[in-house]
């Protein structure tokens, strides 16, 4: 099995990605795959409601640089 956890804190590797990573650990131990995710410094826009992703039906954003599409 695979766990992502995903950190939104502002800060990279801190308080946050320190817990985050210890609980990571645990489930290593017991044979999980894990990945963290820090958002912190990423660029992610929200929804500019432009219906484009709703008219194309592809599911896709027309905003191509951030790190959700």
């Amino acid at each position: 099995m695979y766990v992502v956890a995903f950190s939104g804190s502002a800060r990279k590797d801190g308080n946050t990605a320190a817990l985050l990573n210890r609980v990571l650990k645990v489930l290593e131990t017991e044979g999980f795959e894990t990945e963290l995710v820090q958002l912190a410094g990423q660029q992610i826009r929200g929804c500019t409601a432009c219906r484009t992703c709703f008219e194309t039906k592809n599911q896709r954003c027309v905003i191509e640089d951030d790190m959700v599409n």
